[in-house]
C-alpha cells in the first residue's frame, strides 16, 4: 500500500506541467507547438526565453524537493524516495494534463539525486560538462550524462535498488530522443555527429 501510494503521489506530482504552464504565462504560446513538442524547461529556454524557462525550472525543482520530502515523511528510506521520483519522472514524461505529453524530467531527477547523493549528482554533472568542453557536442554529452546515471547511482548507492532506479530514471529521456528529437539540436541545426555546442 506504501508502495503504491509513492507512486500515486509521486506521479501526480511529476504530471503538474511546470514548463507548460510557464510559456502559456508569459508568451500565450503552446510549448508543445515549438520545436520537438516537448513540454521541457529546455524548450522553454529555447523558444520562450529565460524569464519562462527560470519560473518552470523554480517548479521543477520544488516538485523534486516535494517527491523527496514526502518519502521522507511517509517512510523515512532512501529505498521511498527512489520510487516516488520514479513515479514522478514519468508523470512529468507523459503527463495526464497533456493528453500524454510533457517534459523529460530531468530537473526532477537532478534534484531528487542531489538530495539522496551529491556526489553521484557531480559524477552525473562531470558526464556531461568534461566530453561537452572537449567536444562541443551537445549530442554526445547528453547522452553521456543520461547514461552515467545508474553507474553513478550504483557507485554512490551500493545495492541493485539503485541502478535500477537510475535505468528507470534515465528511460523516458531514451524514449523522448527516439519519438521526438532534441530540442537544442533543433533549433540549432546541429546533427548528432555535429560540432556545434548545447545548453
Amino acid at each position: 500500500m506504501v508502495v503504491a501510494l509513492l507512486v500515486i503521489i509521486g506521479y501526480l506530482v511529476g504530471s503538474i506541467p511546470s514548463a507548460y504552464l510557464s510559456m502559456r504565462l508569459f508568451t500565450g504560446v503552446d510549448i508543445r507547438s515549438r520545436g520537438t513538442g516537448t513540454a521541457s524547461v529546455t524548450a522553454v529556454l529555447m523558444h520562450g526565453g529565460k524569464r519562462p524557462a527560470i519560473v518552470a525550472l523554480a517548479a521543477e525543482l520544488l516538485k523534486g524537493g516535494l517527491c523527496v520530502l514526502i518519502a521522507y515523511i511517509l517512510v523515512g528510506e532512501p529505498w521511498a524516495t527512489l520510487v516516488i521520483l520514479v513515479a514522478a519522472i514519468y508523470g512529468c514524461s507523459w503527463s495526464v494534463w497533456l493528453k500524454g505529453g510533457g517534459g523529460q524530467g530531468q530537473t526532477i531527477m537532478a534534484t531528487g539525486v542531489f538530495f539522496l547523493s551529491p556526489l553521484a549528482l557531480v559524477i552525473i554533472a562531470g558526464s556531461y560538462l568534461v566530453p561537452l568542453l572537449v567536444t562541443r557536442r551537445h549530442f554526445l554529452s547528453n547522452q553521456l550524462f543520461h547514461v552515467a546515471v545508474p553507474g553513478a547511482l550504483w557507485y554512490t548507492g551500493g545495492s541493485w535498488e539503485w541502478p535500477l532506479a537510475g535505468s528507470l530514471f534515465v528511460l523516458p529521456f531514451f524514449i523522448k530522443q527516439w519519438l521526438v528529437g532534441d530540442d537544442v539540436l533543433v533549433a540549432g541545426g546541429e546533427k548528432a555527429g555535429s560540432s556545434s555546442a548545447g545548453a
